[in-house]
């Protein structure tokens, strides 16, 4: 029996539930995506209504298979190449292998020619090895490197000093007793008789 062939095509607004359920799908399988499904679906209606996002969402028969959240912007804030750049890419973890990862990116390749782009760009989050080969092979190479902190943490890591003085002498309080310790420990040790 042959397989079905998977097609592609833009989603709209009606079809958030469907891809509500494949963001859960991705959610589970990808630790790193925290925000509620509640969240996603307001931003995600509000950012197709304005344009602001363009969703392909992928078909494997009937089935809904996978998508690709694709926005266009310049790769860097200044730069002037500006090109389709996939947010996200999922495939339902049963239905690999079959091709709907090549198909939505063989739309997103159409996207950037229509629009007279030279490149496409992915973003692959930092512990997701098997997207970042699946990439690779496709020739993606790393272009920039973003972090994030979160504000409380660099919120210390930005202050006057006094913090890390003060992890500094507790650290200094704790050696000290612990040689201290050591020592009365060594004083208390009575020679066994041989």
């Amino acid at each position: 029996m042959a397989r079905p062939a998977v097609e592609v095509r833009d989603a709209g607004t009606d079809d958030v539930d469907v891809l509500m359920e494949l963001y859960a799908s991705a959610r589970f399988d990808q630790a790193q995506l925290r925000a509620s499904v509640e969240h996603v679906r307001s931003r995600l209606v509000r950012s197709l209504e304005l344009g602001e996002v363009r969703v392909l969402l992928a078909f494997l028969g009937a089935e809904p298979a996978g998508y690709a959240l694709v926005t266009t912007t310049p790769l860097l804030p200044l730069g002037n190449c500006a090109g389709p750049s996939i947010e996200h890419l999922h495939v339902v973890p049963g239905l690999r292998r079959r091709g709907v990862g090549r198909a939505l990116l063989r739309r997103a390749v159409h996207l950037a020619e229509s629009e007279g782009a030279d490149q496409v760009a992915c973003t692959v989050l930092p512990g997701d090895r098997d997207f970042t080969r699946y990439v690779a092979r496709l020739g993606f190479a790393p272009v920039v490197v973003r972090r994030a902190v979160p504000l409380a943490v660099l919120r210390r890591r930005l202050s006057d000093g006094q913090a890390a003085t003060a992890s500094t002498g507790v650290v200094a309080r704790r050696r000290s007793l612990r040689a201290r310790l050591a020592r009365a420990g060594e004083a208390l040790q009575v020679p066994t008789a041989s």
